[in-house]
């Protein structure tokens, strides 16, 4: 831009400042985003969640054993092959596999939220577990799919298979 070294700087500003606003519209979520604890959180009663049923770890972690396995156990890189029910809070179902093909993903790489890899870990094959993943171990701020941003989320996962 040739000219008033200040109106090109203004304009640039003024460029810049429109693509920013343009960049945060589409990716902001609308109001306030829920708790982050879900010790704050209201269930719906259908879940039948209470806390104290379940053992929380040092990473903010809900993790309840609902059936031990008898099986191998998965580590922290197995391949596991899993059944599970994904609910919001308010007990909507958002995802599920419970027939067919099982979902199968292996532990410790990106192919699955941070908070299946450290609840499934540790399972045994034929294994039921009820894990309460807040934001920050699942979708975080962003959200994804039908999982709106910052949600936490309530899994049951059955472990059919681990190598």
């Amino acid at each position: 831009m040739r000219g008033d070294p200040i109106k090109s700087v203004t304009c640039l500003a003024s460029i810049g400042a429109l693509l920013l606003l343009g960049a945060c519209a589409g990716g902001a979520p609308a109001g306030p985003l829920p708790p982050t604890d879900p010790a704050e959180l209201q269930f719906a009663t259908e879940l039948g969640i209470d806390l104290a049923d379940f053992e929380l770890t040092s990473s903010g972690l809900y993790i309840q054993e609902l059936s031990e396995g008898l099986g191998v156990r998965a580590q922290r890189t197995s391949r596991v092959w899993i059944y599970y029910v994904g609910w919001l809070p308010d007990g909507t179902v958002f995802n599920a596999t419970l027939q067919g093909e099982p979902f199968h993903a292996r532990l410790g790489s990106n192919e699955v939220i941070r908070g299946w890899n450290e609840g499934i870990r540790g399972m045994r094959v034929g294994g039921r577990r009820r894990l309460i993943v807040r934001p920050g171990l699942a979708y975080g701020s962003r959200g994804r799919g039908k999982v709106p941003a910052g949600a936490t989320l309530i899994f049951e996962v059955q472990l059919v298979d681990a190598n």
